[in-house]
């Protein structure tokens, strides 16, 4: 009994710390005015917050906070959590990163996809686009109040790119499940030579 115990113990604890591997990457990666909360990407904006949500149609729905996986066509949803929001006017623009100070010189010449402010009764503002090209962009969300007060969050992403982080990612799945399969052959071997050993001494 003592040893069943402790295999299905060794058995939870690769399962817990498989699961670490796979949960935590999204966490710790994530970047500019984007987090992870709670399962949730949650994206600030002044005293303000939102929830950010995009996906892809084509093939497998695969749903992202930050990297776009390939080009295509993109949805992208923002959903307001602070109350307040509801009376403001929400509005996005989707830019090429070519640094700040080209980016402010032309504004008009690298922007990909534009919404201009308008209040969402709902707290819910979405909207698609379709990137043709793969590279680095800038998401620029403003929100501007019936004072005049407006604040801005940006937050970088890439699309159809094998970033740094990206590949630190993928190696950490590889590493957690490889981890997994390895425990589990050793707690099965274990297993097996207790068996043997068992039955050695009753002969």
């Amino acid at each position: 009994m003592a040893s069943l115990i402790g295999v299905r113990g060794l058995l939870a604890g690769a399962i817990i710390v498989g699961a670490g591997f796979f949960v935590a990457p999204s966490a710790a990666f994530a970047h500019g005015g984007v987090m992870l909360e709670q399962d949730e990407c949650v994206l600030r904006i002044g005293p303000n917050t939102m929830h950010f949500i995009g996906y892809q149609r084509s093939g497998e729905e695969a749903e992202f906070c930050e990297d776009i996986a390939k080009t295509g066509p993109t949805v992208i949803a923002l959903t307001a959590v602070s109350p307040d929001l509801r009376d403001m006017a929400i509005g996005i623009r989707i830019v090429k990163d070519v640094g700040e100070e080209k980016e402010k010189a032309n504004l008009n010449a690298v922007t990909v996809a534009y919404l201009e402010p308008k209040v969402y009764r709902n707290g819910i503002m979405t909207f698609e686009h379709d990137f043709k090209d793969a590279g680095r962009y800038v998401g620029i969300v403003t929100v501007r109040d019936d004072l005049g007060n407006e604040w801005v969050s940006r937050f970088p992403f890439s699309v159809g790119l094998y970033t740094f982080w990206g590949l630190i990612e993928y190696i950490l799945y590889a590493v957690g499940f490889f981890s997994l399969l390895g425990l589990m052959w050793w707690m099965l071997r274990a297993g097996a030579k207790k068996k043997t050993q068992a039955g050695d001494a009753i002969a």
